[in-house]
């Protein structure tokens, strides 16, 4: 207990004790202190409060009997409550002149001003007034309590429990005070309201707790974690998805689709008729040294369907050294043996190749094509184990070897026509959309992908990859989606509707005289961005354009919350501690503008940045978007 509690104690005890010797109280005055003023009933939220107020003298109320809990307390008056709550102490010298020019020696509450004055609860303000019927805001009663208590030792954080108190703020050590010593909570909206007239309940309520009965605040401590709320999935260049989704379902065409979201671009048939080579397994998760390799079809295996031919190569030969010939469900198990490849086959002949080995099957264009089975490859973890990729393989040939001497990994690519074979097996559009949206999404696709093939990696012996690093590709699996396939013919239609010349030409978007490099991703916050926010280069077609239909078409993302815990934001922002985070640039455009830098600030005061929006997205929320509205600390 502090000196002034027992202070206050011992004043109460006395009192009580001159008014037994004095009089017994009667029925009327027993009843009054049990509910002391009329308009505060029991059930008032802070009726313990102001009773406690009342029984300690340090308010009689008003004339008639009233407390009037919600009228705002004026400074002369919170003078005069301070003063009776110190004890009402002696003033041994009063001043010959008024310390402040508006407070009078006839004032009512001039002495309780004037001790508020030569205890330096409150010094006034530089004009040299005091403003005595001015009403008190609730900063300034943190401040007259803070050096009422002594001025006690405060821990600044580098950031505000209350989202309208700035670290910069006059009073902002002192409200801390408050908030850390449990005289006050805020409000539940996470404010303080610091320019707002104080109530007499909440004066009660205030002083009640600075006399030793705090509230049980949570400390001002390191947050635990950190909720993040941000809208939309993605890098946000190019066409948003469900903006496509959206547009079509508004009665867009794909033309007037893609022609919004690349703006300056067209669309034009061109000559597709290409192959090209998509890693499926070997650079991503999937690295491994093994891989198991079944040809699947309708058929049982005492059928001749699904029938496959294996070829062996050894390095810098194009003829094959070994061909093995087989039927549906024989596994054959793949590995690799520093840089060269072996394959076992159920029976125990192995065979090994240098170079690569390439793998056919019924139906597709490089074996027995004119064949009607709908034969397919699987890649699995083990003999009767589970797929390893998130494809199937219908079309084309595998390639199997390993390319790169520098970093040996196995690696198997699927070789197969682009703008047909290819093209049916993106599965980055759910089939069941509009048809407008899924031929946007075709057109981007075969886009993105005659580009890709005038590359060649020769780490993953591919032109591109299976998976968000390139476009998402699952073969058969898509193309075979639904009952019947019936998702799976939506989407081949929608390709096919973008194809002439029997599969030799295809729609893409042009820019000038080059095809458009048309990324696209699943959704925004609001508005596109622009390449050179992104990323550095800056294509004319790939701006920033407001994308609405991202946040009214059944999106699972146009909101979120991400967990960034505590250790987390240590080791992306390099601090010890991590206090606040929060967004202090974004790119051009409004409010839904992508975050381009975030900037988190240590209890030391330190702060630390991560800039640019794709790394934020990666960083900071494990590749979700960098539409990123707020961090909110949780203790």
């Amino acid at each position: 207990m502090s000196d002034r509690a027992r202070k206050a104690l011992w004043r109460t005890l006395t009192a009580a004790l001159v008014t037994v010797i004095i009089a017994v109280p009667t029925a009327a005055s027993a009843s009054a202190a049990g509910n002391s003023f009329p308009d505060v009933p029991k059930s008032h939220q802070f009726y313990t409060q102001i009773t406690w107020l009342a029984d300690q003298g340090i308010t009689t109320g008003y004339s008639d009997g009233t407390f009037r809990p919600k009228d705002s307390v004026s400074r002369e008056a919170f003078a005069a409550f301070l003063y009776r709550m110190a004890g009402s102490p002696r003033i041994s010298s009063m001043p010959s002149t008024s310390p402040f020019k508006d407070v009078d020696k006839s004032d009512q509450f001039y002495k309780e001003i004037v001790w508020a004055y030569q205890t330096k609860v409150s010094t006034g303000y530089s004009d040299g007034t005091f403003r005595p019927k001015d009403k008190i805001s609730r900063e300034a009663i943190a401040a007259f309590l803070y050096r009422f208590e002594g001025t006690p030792s405060v821990v600044v954080p580098g950031y505000s429990p209350f989202k309208d108190v700035s670290t910069q703020a006059q009073f902002f050590k002192e409200i801390i005070w408050m908030y850390d010593a449990g005289v006050t909570t805020g409000y539940s909206d996470g404010t303080f309201r610091p320019k707002d007239a104080t109530s007499r309940e909440a004066t009660a309520a205030f002083l009640y707790r600075v006399d030793d009965r705090p509230l049980n605040n949570p400390p001002l401590g390191v947050p635990k974690s950190f909720s993040v709320k941000g809208a939309g999935w993605g890098h946000g260049v190019g066409m948003s998805q469900y903006g496509a989704y959206g547009m079509a379902l508004d009665g867009y065409n794909e033309t007037s689709i893609l022609q919004y979201y690349y703006q300056g671009a067209s669309v034009k048939t061109v000559d597709a008729d290409k192959e090209i080579r998509v890693e499926v397994f070997g650079s991503g998760s999937d690295n491994r040294d093994s891989v198991d390799v079944v040809v699947r079809s309708p058929g049982d295996d005492s059928t001749d369907d699904g029938q496959w031919r294996m070829r062996f190569y050894d390095s810098g030969e194009s003829v094959a050294h070994t061909t093995w010939t087989g039927k549906n469900n024989e596994d054959l198990m793949v590995t690799r043996d520093g840089n060269d490849v072996i394959v076992t086959r159920e029976n125990g002949t192995k065979a090994r190749a240098t170079g690569t080995v390439s793998l056919h099957w019924e139906s597709a264009s490089y074996y027995q094509s004119s064949s009607d089975e709908d034969a397919y490859v699987e890649l699995l973890n083990k003999e009767g184990g589970s797929r390893v990729t998130h494809g199937q393989y219908r079309h084309g040939r595998l390639l199997i070897n390993v390319p790169s001497t520098t970093y040996p990994r196995l690696i198997i690519a699927n070789s197969l026509k682009l703008n047909t074979e290819y093209l049916y097996g993106i599965a980055e559009m759910p089939s069941s959309w509009d048809s407008e949206a899924l031929q946007a999404q075709a057109i981007a696709a075969r886009g993105y992908a005659l580009n890709a093939v005038k590359t060649y990696s020769s780490t993953c012996g591919c032109n591109l990859y299976d998976d968000a690093r390139s476009q998402n590709f699952s073969g058969w699996k898509k193309e075979n989606e639904g009952t019947n396939a019936y998702y799976g013919k939506r989407w081949v239609a929608a390709v096919d509707a973008t194809n002439s010349s029997s599969g030799a030409q295809g729609k893409v978007l042009m820019y000038g005289n080059s095809i458009a490099k048309t990324y696209y991703f699943s959704s925004s916050g609001g508005q596109t961005e622009r390449s050179e926010d992104i990323w550095v280069s800056q294509p004319g077609y790939l701006k920033s354009v407001n994308d609405p239909w991202s946040l009214n078409v059944r999106n699972p993302n146009d909101s979120w919350t991400y967990t960034l815990t505590q250790s987390k934001a240590r080791s992306i922002f390099g601090l010890s501690d991590v206090m606040s985070i929060k967004v202090t640039s974004r790119t051009a455009g409004g409010s839904d503008a992508a975050a381009k830098v975030v900037t988190a600030t240590s209890s030391s005061g330190k702060t630390a940045t991560i800039s640019g929006p794709d790394s934020i997205r990666n960083k900071i929320v494990a590749g979700k978007s960098p539409w990123i509205w707020s961090f909110n600390a949780n203790y």
